[in-house]
Parts: C-alpha cells; structure tokens; sequence
C-alpha cells in the first residue's frame, strides 16, 4: 500500500496562509479602514476586530504546529509600521519580531508579504499606485522593514499583483448604478481622489508599470538586507478554458491577465501561485464558469483541478519555480473543503510528475476571517473562528492537511472526507484551543 502513496519532492513546504488586514484587527491607518468605516460604504461590514491575531498569534501558531504544518504566510502590515509619512514605529515592527520568531521557535518556517491589498491611508491620498513616486516609497518600506526584521528566508513583495487586470472592468462595472455610484462617492471623498487609488481598482497600465516596478524595486531592498532569501512575487492565474470556436478569446485572456506579469518576474527566485477555480471562454464572448458545476460560496466553480493547470501554465510561460502560495475552498460543508484540497493535491503531484517545479503548498485560509467587501460571510478557513469569543476551532480539513503534510504524501483523498469528522479527530474529540 505504500507504494501507492502519491508522495511529493523531498524539501516540500507545507503551509497555510493568511494577510494582515484580514485576521489582525484594528488596523486603524489603512485605507480599507477608511473605506469600511464610510457610509455608504463598499464593504458589507467593517472588519473591526477581525480574528484578533494580532494579539494571538503565538497560539495561533502553536495551532499550526500541532497540526503538523511546516510554514506559515502572513502578512507585515505597512500601516501600522509607518502610519504617517516617514515615521517607522519601532513598535509595530517588534511586534512582527516577536511574530517571526514564535515561528520559528515552534518549528514553523515564516513566509512574510509586504504588500497585502493595504495601504497607510497618506500613501492612498497621495494617489495609491498610480502616486509616480510609489514604487520607490514601496521600496524604502521594504528596505526599512527588512533592515528591521530577522529570522525569514522567503519573502513575497505584492500580492496578486496582475489581480486588478481582470478584475476591475467588472467591479466598476457592477457599481454603475445609483447606489454603486454614491459608494463609489463617498470611497472617493475618503480618499480624496479616485477610486483608483485602491489597489483592486487600480488601472491596468498602472499595474504595468508601477505595479511592476514597484516589485522589482521591493525584491532588490528585501534582498539587500537578506541576500540568501528567495523573494518573489505573487500572481492570481485562473484555470482559463474554452469552449469549440472561443479559443482565440481564451488565450489573449492568458496573455493580457497573466502572461505579460509572469513574462515581467520570470527569473526571480519563485513566482507565487495563486488559484481558486477555472473559467471557459464561450463562443457568444462571454467568460464565467462552466454551467451545471458545483460553485462554491465565492460562486466559483468547484474545480480543484485548476490549479495543477496554472501551474502548468506558469512553469511552461517562465520556467521559473513556483509556490502554490493560495487555494481553497471557500463554504460551510468542511469535507467539502477535506476531499477539494486532496483532488487538488492529487492533480498537483501529476504536474510535479511531469517536470513542473512546484515547491511547496499553502492553503488559503488558515482562518475563517474578513473577505474584504464580503466580509465575514465566506468561509475559506481550515480553523473556525467564534468571532464573539474569539476562540478557534480546529475543522477536520486542518487535520487532513496535517496528516498529508506530516507524511509528504497524499494520504488522505475524498473518499476518507466524506466519512466526516469522527474519522479525523475522533468522537468526542476536542476541536477548539
């Protein structure tokens, strides 16, 4: 039987991932702060505490470690640690100290981003991305916080970096009625600009050039400080098929939204990953998911196959290693989210089978937390969070990631998923700590 174990590369990082803004609570200086607390606002609710791991993430990752998990990415808040213009708070980065090295003392590799959707709200009213001096004020953060921090080997500088480039025409879209157009209203008075200063709303030519040079110069200061470290960035890639007739509209889809990003980092130490579904191309022009499957509570379509798929597609544009740094399964039905990551992960062995250089694996969310202008209503964690007691609760998908992570091997599949919670921790077992 152990033959048949489908086992992953020796050296293979397990881990799960979170960001700042959407599990730390209280991060006053942002600018999704700012645009939460507004009326109207384009967020369903405020994050306000959020999970609260600012002040646990200790026992968070004594969690993490029990579970067996090798490495955990989380997010080093540019708000907090320079709130105003110029102004470092050596507190604010003692405290990302302290949550390195509780990392590190329980075994757990961290895996910091400099850049998580967040911006200080004086860097978003001096115009976010589009400001032309963003790319050097990104740099001088990640040169100040990388002088400042110990104790990482894996950085990433922006996350889903390429995200605006399919994302925005639909949202602005969406908004283009009279109740969009006073959120918009109030976010821009807020701001005291346009919405575009807002990284997921931020125009495709800048995300191009800014955006693009921004990392470059963010790699370089991290990599200053820390020479040994592997700096990437990560990138949202989206399984995208066809139907018979659209595939001409599929591929300059991959082209626009990913392959001129990843054509721009091939070559750095990694490129992050970051797939929740797939979207086919129909012959009437229109994109979306394949009528007739599952969706999941983001109304993706239920496809853990798409992620070996971008990771194909990513190895073969760039020929550059890859960290899976986010996928999962967002809803209530916990074997659901058990048996989805063992068909991801099964698919995913196949692509490593065939030469694509995949390195290691990081489940998004470690935490049920703040979905931006979802709020708190999807569910991607392996953890539950009571948010009026704060107290987490270990769902049987951590536990079958745990089990696979221990043993580098896919010993778990949707077959042991379906049997429930009973068969991971037991009757009766405890599942809050």
């Amino acid at each position: 039987m152990d033959q048949e174990l489908k086992r992953f590369p020796e050296g293979f990082v397990w881990g799960a991932a979170t960001a700042a803004h959407q599990v730390e609570g209280g991060n006053v200086n942002s600018d999704s702060w700012a645009l939460e607390n507004t009326s109207p606002s384009l967020f369903r609710e405020p994050s306000g505490d959020a999970v609260d791991q600012y002040h646990r993430f200790a026992d968070d990752m004594a969690i993490v470690a029990g579970l067996g998990l090798g490495a955990y990415q989380f997010s080093i808040e540019w708000a907090r640690i320079e709130p105003a213009e110029g102004v470092f708070s050596k507190a604010a980065l003692d405290h990302y100290q302290r949550c390195i090295d509780a990392c590190r003392t329980r075994g757990i590799a961290p895996v910091l981003t400099f850049h998580h959707f967040t911006l200080p709200l004086w860097q978003a009213r001096r115009g976010g991305f589009t400001d032309p001096q963003f790319p050097d004020r990104f740099a001088r953060f990640c040169e100040h916080a990388a002088k400042a921090l110990s104790g990482f080997d894996t950085a990433c500088t922006i996350n889903e970096l390429n995200l605006p480039l399919f994302i925005r025409q639909d949202v602005i879209k969406r908004l283009d009625t009279e109740k969009g157009r006073a959120r918009v209203a109030a976010a821009e008075a807020v701001l005291g600009g346009p919405i575009d200063r807002f990284f997921l709303y931020t125009p495709r030519e800048v995300i191009l050039n800014q955006g693009l040079a921004a990392h470059a110069k963010g790699r370089d200061a991290i990599k200053a400080a820390h020479p040994r470290c592997q700096v990437g960035v990560t990138l949202a890639l989206q399984d995208e098929q066809a139907e018979p007739g659209a595939e001409a509209l599929r591929d300059q889809r991959r082209n626009d939204f990913y392959g001129v990003c990843l054509d721009a980092v091939a070559g750095d130490d990694f490129i992050g990953v970051q797939t929740y579904s797939r979207v086919v191309a129909k012959r009437d022009g229109s994109v979306g998911p394949e009528a007739g499957h599952a969706r999941t509570m983001m109304g993706y379509e239920d496809r853990p196959q798409a992620l070996a798929e971008t990771c194909r597609f990513a190895w073969k544009r760039t020929k550059t290693p890859i960290l899976v740094t986010e996928n999962g399964w967002a809803g209530e039905d916990d074997r659901r989210r058990a048996a989805f990551v063992a068909e991801a992960l099964s698919e995913l062995h196949g692509a490593i089978a065939e030469g694509v250089d995949v390195r290691g694996y990081f489940y998004w969310s470690l935490l049920d937390n703040f979905e931006w202008s979802l709020g708190y209503g999807p569910k991607f964690g392996i953890i539950g969070v009571d948010r009026a007691t704060q107290r987490r609760g270990i769902k049987p998908s951590a536990a079958a990631l745990g089990e696979i992570a221990r043993a580098n091997a896919l010993v778990w599949n949707g077959a042991q998923a379906a049997a429930g919670e009973a068969a991971i921790l037991g009757e009766g077992a405890p599942v809050g700590l």
